[in-house]
């Protein structure tokens, strides 16, 4: 029996041990302790290690070039904005080093479970705006469909008492049922008449907005009764999600198993558009819907299904900041999750497995900006200058590839 044999009988066992050691440092490095990354990188290493050994090597080497090829143009967008950040700074009289220093340290170590805490409902959003993107669909309401998950955690949270391991999924599944039913009319209009879904999600999302004070005066904040006229009563202790504390006594004591989570979920997602059957259909709709009108492939029924899918997603963001952070809804909650949420799946190029690094990188250089603001007087705003330009870059970037389609359809029609 060759070598090749027997790592080929024994495959099973290898990516057992795989997922095991990636798994433990993903947690490991999640919890701030930063030697999980030599695990993650270990596990990358022999993942690829095996592949190169049983299939052929040019398919490896392809599938490598492949996703380098992928990260060339959001990593050229990143530099770019950190070298127009460093110019402003020189002409603000600020050092671009020393604050691009802090930056980093505050984000990526000091601050680190603050990146992660915002970068969970971010994965969510992400997905949210990414999923409906695979369907040709701009789901620009995730913010509204982010307030419906949070206002149904905050209101079942409240009352469920039953045993953590019941109430938590049931949460989650009933506030992404509720996110989905939000944007059922949305998905109606859409594939009876036509409308655009940017402007009836945008929409709704500015309803659920201030539909949510209402919902915190009935929920425990209401100013003749509650001290706290702006804030819900807090959902039960039996309902918070495990805290990594709990398990790693080196970890943030706010750090929650919600980005573990969002992970999960992202993953899922990746699985679900590319390896079912409905995934392939939301694809193809999104590719050319002419063309898989052809095949046989109920577009409205499709546009339906992409819509609602990403209602529920969202949804899930916003249980996630409920039963994993602020454990209740307050009335000034203008996160901007759910329009984050754009920006991180534009960068991922509507990747799910992509949206975890954009959400994490999205999430610290907010963590990071606070922290720069605070040791190094350098204004974060300069933060928000670095995530428009890279904004802008990437739909640039998209402008050129549908220029670019449009002018070779043009060209074909001539000939």
């Amino acid at each position: 029996m060759t070598a090749r044999e027997i790592l080929y009988k024994y495959r099973v066992i290898v990516f057992i041990l795989l997922f095991l050691l990636a798994g433990s440092g993903i947690i490991l490095y999640i919890t701030s302790y930063f030697a999980g990354l030599l695990f993650i990188l270990l596990a990358i290493i022999i993942y690829y290690g095996f592949h190169f050994l049983l299939k052929d090597k040019r398919i490896v080497l392809s599938e490598i070039k492949s996703i380098a090829k992928k990260m060339l143009i959001p990593l050229a967008g990143i530099t770019i904005a950190v070298l127009i950040g460093a110019v402003v700074m020189i002409i603000t009289g600020y050092n671009p080093l020393t604050a691009y220093g802090a930056l980093f340290y505050g984000g990526f170590v000091k601050n680190w479970h603050v990146s992660l805490l915002n970068a969970a409902p971010l994965i969510f959003t992400g997905l949210s705006v990414a999923f409906a993107f695979k369907a040709g669909l701009f789901n620009i309401g995730a913010e509204g469909q982010y307030y419906i998950g949070a206002m149904a955690a905050a209101g079942l949270g409240i009352y469920f008492d039953w045993h953590p391991l019941v109430t938590i999924p049931v949460i989650f599944l009933a506030a992404g049922l509720l996110g989905s039913l939000y944007n059922f009319f949305p998905a109606l209009l859409k594939v009876k008449t036509g409308a655009h879904e940017v402007i009836t999600t945008m929409m709704f999302a500015h309803i659920a907005r201030y539909f949510s004070s209402i919902f915190i005066r009935n929920f425990g904040g209401d100013p003749s009764t509650s001290s706290h006229p702006y804030v819900t009563d807090p959902v039960l202790p039996s309902n918070w999600l495990l805290r990594f504390k709990d398990m790693f006594p080196w970890a943030n004591y706010r750090l929650h198993s919600g980005i573990i989570i969002a992970i999960l979920t992202a993953f899922f997602v990746h699985y679900l558009l590319s390896y079912t059957r409905i995934g392939f259909e939301i694809r193809a709709v999104g590719s050319n819907p002419a063309a898989a009108k052809t095949q046989g492939i109920s577009t409205g029924k499709t546009v339906f299904i992409a819509l609602m899918v990403a209602g529920f997603l969202s949804a899930m963001a916003g249980v996630n900041q409920v039963l994993g952070l602020d454990h209740k809804l307050y009335g000034n909650l203008s996160t901007g999750y759910g329009w984050n949420g754009i920006s991180v799946a534009l960068l991922a190029s509507n990747h799910p497995v992509g949206v975890i690094f954009t959400s994490i990188l999205w999430g610290a250089l907010d963590a990071g900006g606070q922290y720069m603001a605070r040791t190094q007087e350098v204004h974060n705003s300069i933060v928000e200058i670095i995530k428009g330009t890279v904004l802008f870059l990437v739909v640039a970037r998209y402008l050129y590839t549908y220029w670019g389609q449009k002018r070779k359809k043009k060209e074909t029609c001539n000939e």
